[in-house]
């Protein structure tokens, strides 16, 4: 367990501190990145690999913007001045100042001039200055966070689909239950989002409703057995364990196999979520970090609560690193199961997803089902 913390910590750590450096797209095509450690009226000093710079502002590349204010309104045009009060921009409106409380999203728009002979080296991120990664998740693999689909955005996978039906309202289903006579949906509501582009909250609730089938939880369960010690005749008890999924009403045929009943009860959990997501101190994407809980109810059985913890980073516009830890009684990883016994009812996962495209989504975990893919459009 000491172990499993410390490989905590250390990607936690990993994901706070990662990619804080600054970085300058010059009018030349030149694209340079570090420390700022110093500002004049018209230079930066900057730190970087191959030593100490200073950039004339006037060289640097200005933003094309698109600003998505909270109202619905949305503005475009050339970054001329950001603070902490707000965004100065130039559109066709003329020189506009648009106060920070008021900005829903910010997009830039431009993109970084390609250097006349450059070779691109594999993971080179060259997607230009940006707030916000190609995807937002609205799960961690199968834990809630605070935000929904947006509105109109159609999402399925290989065990479910959903739909935004507001930008606070969603439902979702397992669309593998269909099979087995499970008719279920997973509404999730949006109670609140507010804050701004440095830094914004989200809370959401939600349930998600079975007619039968069973929950993803299970039980260790002890199983007594009576061999015939064909020498003698006697005969030989001697246990094992066995994981049981919650629902099932199993007897025991043979040494390693048992017949397992399946009963027809609906069945149903309540979850919450809270995220605050913060935008990087280089500027580039966010680190976000959500809190929820779930709790799942069955016939003939307690209560069954779970809690979690989860950070997410954007390491580039189309990558998330996501490293979670929580708290199930009722979970079993894959190596429980494979030994037959119960180790912690703390666990963690991390891995990672991908925005191959504008629509499919892929990753990698250390949970089962250990793949994640998914369409959104």
């Amino acid at each position: 367990m000491k172990t499993l913390f410390t490989i905590f910590f250390i990607v936690i750590g990993t994901l706070l501190f990662s990619q804080d450096t600054k970085e300058f797209y010059l009018k030349s095509g030149d694209r340079v990145s570090g420390m700022i450690t110093g500002e004049t009226d018209s230079t930066y000093t900057i730190e970087t690999s191959f030593g100490a710079v200073t950039i004339n502002k006037a060289d640097i590349r200005p933003d094309e913007v698109l600003i998505y204010l909270n109202s619905g309104d949305k503005v475009k045009g050339v970054l001329i001045l950001e603070s902490t009060e707000g965004f100065k921009i130039t559109s066709q409106f003329g020189e506009l100042f648009i106060e920070r409380n008021k900005v829903g999203r910010v997009e830039f728009i431009n993109r970084p001039t390609e250097v006349s002979g450059e070779t691109k080296r594999p993971g080179q991120d060259d997607s230009g200055r940006w707030y916000y990664g190609n995807e937002k998740l609205n799960d961690i693999y199968f834990d809630p966070t605070g935000y929904t689909l947006e509105e109109n955005v159609l999402y399925f996978s290989g065990l479910s689909w959903g739909y935004g039906l507001t930008n606070k309202f969603q439902i979702m289903s397992k669309w593998g239950g269909y099979f087995f006579g499970d008719l279920n949906f997973r509404p999730k509501y949006m109670v609140f989002k507010k804050g701004n582009v440095k830094s914004e909250q989200a809370f959401s609730i939600g349930g998600h409703f079975h007619l039968r089938g069973f929950p993803n939880k299970y039980k260790l369960r002890e199983v007594v057995e009576t061999d015939i010690v064909w020498e003698t005749g006697e005969e030989e008890t001697h246990t094992r364990n066995d994981w049981i999924r919650v629902g099932e009403k199993c007897n025991l045929l043979e040494e390693t196999f048992t017949d397992c009943e399946e009963e027809e009860k609906m069945w149903y959990e309540f979850f919450a979520a809270y995220t605050v997501s913060n935008l990087k101190k280089s500027g580039q994407g966010r680190i976000n970090h959500t809190i929820g809980a779930t709790v799942t109810s069955y016939s003939g059985y307690d209560t069954m609560p779970r809690a979690y913890y989860a950070v997410s980073a954007d390491a580039r516009k189309s990558l998330k690193l996501i490293f979670e830890v929580f708290w199930d009684p009722y979970w079993t990883s894959l190596l429980e199961f494979g030994e037959q016994k119960h180790v912690s009812d703390i666990d963690f996962d991390f891995g990672f997803i991908y925005a191959y495209n504008e629509s499919f989504r892929i990753g990698i975990h250390f949970q089962r089902p250990l793949v994640a893919f998914y369409y959104k459009f």
